[in-house]
């Protein structure tokens, strides 16, 4: 099995011109791993990832075991 390295980034995406109301799934632990960081908002409760906001609209966990988040680009 060839599994992806720990040092990867994922939130990279070829994806780069966001609009609001844009969606898109990462990791929950990525998601995670940023509170507490500038770049979550706890008063906002959003996350500045790739230069826009996002807001989590849900959490998903997935047969094989995987949670990932479905954030959503909102206004700045």
């Amino acid at each position: 099995m060839i599994r992806m390295m720990e040092s990867a980034n994922p939130f990279k995406v070829l994806k780069q011109d966001w609009k609001v109301g844009d969606e898109r799934e990462v990791p929950a632990a990525a998601v995670d791993a940023l509170r507490g960081t500038d770049a979550y908002d706890s008063y906002d409760q959003v996350y500045r990832i790739d230069g826009r906001r996002w807001r989590v609209e849900a959490r998903i966990s997935r047969a094989d075991g995987q949670s990932v988040c479905v954030l959503r680009c909102v206004e700045e």
